[in-house]
């Protein structure tokens, strides 16, 4: 039921985005509180994986003028997919860090990677390399749209990378 929920939710988001409906609540956020509570709601599926979730923020307080819940979740969804395609027990890695006026926050995994003609159309809408294992988890390719579009709302960018299938992403 959670699951489909968030499901709903995720398709209804991306209706308003592409609808221009949704509305940015920003405000000054400090992005190690965001990425905190990102890593708590995400924290029950790495265990039931048995994945381990390493971190790297900066030691400064890093603040930004964001959305605080839709900056939460697009890190949830890229956690998410970084967990949901990778075996249990590989590592997943969140890094924050200041990059002159910019700020990247990136997410490595361990897992299947993606094939080179995928990695263009991973931010389509119901974009899927491996369809019987997202429908598996429980993904109809619509959270990376999602992040793609709240990341652009927030004036930044989103890319991928991967060496290919195997190879983590």
């Amino acid at each position: 039921v959670r699951s489909m929920a968030r499901l709903v939710d995720d398709l209804l988001d991306v209706s308003r985005i592409t609808r221009g409906k949704i509305q940015l609540r920003k405000e000054p956020v400090n992005l190690a509180a965001v990425i905190q509570r990102a890593v708590e709601t995400t924290r029950p599926l790495f265990q039931a994986s048995s994945q381990e979730l390493a971190m790297g923020l900066p030691e400064e307080t890093v603040r930004l003028h964001a959305d605080p819940l839709r900056l939460e979740q697009i890190i949830i969804n890229l956690l998410n997919n970084a967990s949901k395609y990778s075996e249990p027990g590989r590592v997943v890695r969140l890094d924050a860090a200041r990059d002159g006026q910019d700020v990247i926050v990136r997410v490595v995994d361990q897992g299947i990677g993606i094939a080179p003609e995928m990695l263009t159309q991973v931010f389509e809408l119901f974009a899927q390399a491996d369809r019987s294992l997202d429908r598996a988890q429980g993904g109809l390719g619509i959270g990376l749209t999602l992040v793609r579009s709240l990341v652009q709302m927030h004036g930044g960018s989103v890319m991928c990378r991967s060496d290919g299938l195997g190879q983590g992403s």
